[in-house]
This record gives C-alpha cells, structure tokens and sequence, in this order.
C-alpha cells in the first residue's frame, strides 16, 4: 500500500485556552473565613500538581443554595471564564468547624470529569487536598504535560513518536510536553508526518489532511455507479470520433492516384474503377459523419454525467 510522507516544521496547532479557578458550592457548618482559606489554599494545591495556569475564584455567596445538584454546580461552573473549574463542598466534622470533610468536582470545557471526597482540618487543608486533585486531573492537566486531541476521523492511525497512540479518536493523548512528531497514517494508505510543540497544559488538534484531500480539498472517496458511467460513456464517445476522423481520412486517401486521361496518355484509371472508388470514399465519408455526430454525442453525454455526479457529491 502507498504510503506518501510529508514532513512539516514545528507548527504549534491550535490549542484551547487554559485555566483553572475554584469555587464553593455548599458550605456547612463552616466559618466565611474557614471558607476562603480552604478556597486559597486549594488554588495554591492546583498550581503544585497542575500544568494549568490558576486563577483566584470568586468567594462564596452567603445566599447560595444549599445541596447543590449537579445542573446547578454546571450552571456554576459555566458562569465562570475558564476552562477548568474546581468546585468545592464543604461540611463541618467537629462544632468548631476547625475539621471538615470536602467534596471536590473537576469540571472542564462544561463537562464533569469526576468527583472525589476527602477531609482534613482547615490549617492542613492544602495537604489535604492536594491528594484529591491529582486523583481528578486528567494526565494531559498534570505538571509537565499537554495534551494532543486526535483526528476523529474513521480508520486513521495515529503515531506519536514512533508509538501508536493509545487513545481512541477524539480523545486527548497525554504527553510530555515540548515537540513531538505526529504521524497519521489514512485510511487509503497516505501517511503525513510532522513536528508538533505541545505546550505545558495545552491541548492541541491534530488536524492534518491526507495528500489527496489537501490537493483535491475533499477527502478520497469511492467512485460512485454514475461516475463510472460517465467515464465509460465519455471513453466511447472519443472512441467513436477517432473512428470518425479515421473514416474521413480514407476516404480522403480512396480518390488518390487516379489520374485523367490526357492527351497520348492511355494508363489513367476506366470510368468503373473510378465510379467504384468515389463510391467507396463516399461510404467513408458516410461513416465517418455519423461516428463524429455519435461520438460527439457520447462524449457530451459523459461531461453531462460527469459535472451531475460532481454537483450531486
């Protein structure tokens, strides 16, 4: 099978915006001010075990609804310009609050990635929490990594560095980040390769176009039953005009070397040989009109297919 590389320089692709905030959803038994340092000192938890750059969330409204369902903790989570949200649920354990259990909810792109629950007191709560956010980043989130979103294309095979990526279509491939090169290998065979940077916390598409998709500007598809027609009839349309031109010519040729009888010159052809040879070349002639009108028709009959089957894909 034809495999056609293309090799392309460092190329940072397209890559989403990224970044991370906290938020409080629910608080029980908790001080505002135990609140805020739990929110702190998660923030400053993500910026140790996330590649993402984090920002400060906003503080705990007093009049929040209480057990937040999860189209309420989405509805948070999409109120907030960020890729990534963290929301925390926060009850008490002891009647000073000083010790409390936390429900942590990664959300990103407005999708929740999961939940995770732990408990610590508010002095240590950045140890305890830290445990519990790495448990929920997804590998590309994670110090030192970035992630490449692969083509979802059916059939395509993508390598990344030499090793065939283990991650299904459309999905993110965590990989250290720095340049990697990308090979994606169609369907028909074609393979293109290139060199990709994939920055920390970034995740990149890999969007690449196989040779004849990028010099067609549509995928490579299968010939359909009328565009076999049009080709077929298109073929026997020129076949036919060559005929024609062919006829044309012999007849043509049929009246050469007759010569009149002139003067004492006696060796010209008898009145039956040339009554014979223009009916001949009249015959040609014949043939050769009607190949052309039949050929001329076959071919634009085949343009005529060809342009419907084009116009209809």
């Amino acid at each position: 099978m034809l495999r056609l590389f293309v090799v392309l320089c460092v190329v940072p692709l397209a890559a989403h915006a990224q970044s991370l905030v906290s938020a409080v959803v629910d608080a029980t038994g908790v001080s505002e001010v135990a609140l805020k340092r739990a929110q702190r000192a998660t923030e400053t938890a993500l910026k140790q075990v996330s590649s993402l750059p984090v920002g400060e969330g906003p503080a705990f409204k007093k009049g929040a609804p209480k057990r937040c369902g999860e189209d309420c903790a989405r509805e948070l989570a999409g109120s907030l310009s960020a890729a990534g949200v963290v929301l925390l649920d926060l009850r008490a354990l002891d009647g000073k609050g000083d010790r409390v259990a936390v429900e942590v909810q990664l959300w990103v792109d407005g999708e929740r990635l999961g939940v995770k629950r732990g408990e610590g007191s508010i002095e240590g709560f950045e140890a305890a929490v830290k445990p519990v956010l790495e448990a929920l980043l997804p590998a590309w989130a994670r110090k030192g990594f970035g992630g490449l979103r692969l083509p979802a294309e059916p059939g395509t095979v993508v390598k990344v560095d030499g090793r065939l990526a283990s991650a299904k279509a459309g999905e993110v491939l965590a990989v250290p980040a720095g340049v990697h090169q990308v090979d994606v290998v169609f369907l028909e065979g074609h393979a293109v390769l290139q060199r990709v940077e994939v920055g920390e916390g970034s995740r990149v598409n890999v969007e690449a176009l196989s040779p004849a998709e990028a010099v067609t500007g549509k995928a490579p598809r299968g010939m359909s039953a009328l565009r076999g027609v049009s080709y077929g009839v298109f073929v026997a349309g020129a076949a036919a005009i060559a005929g024609g031109l062919v006829a044309g010519s012999l007849g043509r040729g049929t009246g050469e070397g007759l010569a009149s009888c002139q003067g004492d010159k006696r060796d010209c052809a008898t009145l039956d040989v040339v009554q014979a040879k223009q009916a001949q070349a009249e015959a040609y002639a014949t043939t050769g009109n009607v190949m052309l009108g039949v050929g001329s028709g076959l071919a634009a009959t085949g343009v005529v297919l060809f342009i419907i089957d084009a116009l209809a894909n």
